[in-house]
């Protein structure tokens, strides 16, 4: 097929290492190197078709759920942190023990709070004190 972007090159399916693409809340995942797209040889555009499409995001799940994983070990908090945060975020006493056992990525949401606390623990000790607020009287 003729690519339609620079109309000199041909459109086949090209597998390459070092590939990364915008995947949900990852802006540069890696792209599987074995995973074909169907690529210009010209001017490098890469074409979806439908099918295509549904074949690339399953593969691209599969990479996002395993990065997911490997960040969520990477901000995990010690046990005695841990129940400080699952009381505060109203988790289950030991969920996020079980995380760290887990297959199953978390949530992404809870991924990023982790990573602030991570990164800021000023805004963990900031969570406590506004649960610490007095209630007001209606």
């Amino acid at each position: 097929m003729k690519c339609h972007n620079c109309h000199k090159g041909t459109v086949t399916l090209l597998a390459r290492p070092g590939r990364t693409a915008p995947y949900k809340s990852i802006p540069n995942l890696l792209v599987p190197a074995d995973l074909e797209i169907q690529t210009c040889d010209h001017c490098g555009e890469e074409w979806m078709t439908p099918e295509d499409a549904t074949r690339i995001d399953a593969a691209m799940n599969s990479v996002y759920q395993q990065e997911l994983l490997r960040r969520l070990r990477s901000v995990l908090p010690d046990a005695k942190e841990a129940s400080r945060i699952e009381r505060d975020l109203g988790l289950s006493r030991g969920y996020l023990s079980r995380l760290r056992k887990s297959t199953r990525p978390p949530n992404e949401s809870l991924l990023a709070i982790l990573a602030l606390f991570r990164q800021h623990p000023s805004t963990l000790r900031q969570v406590e004190a506004f649960w610490q607020q007095p209630v007001q009287q209606q």
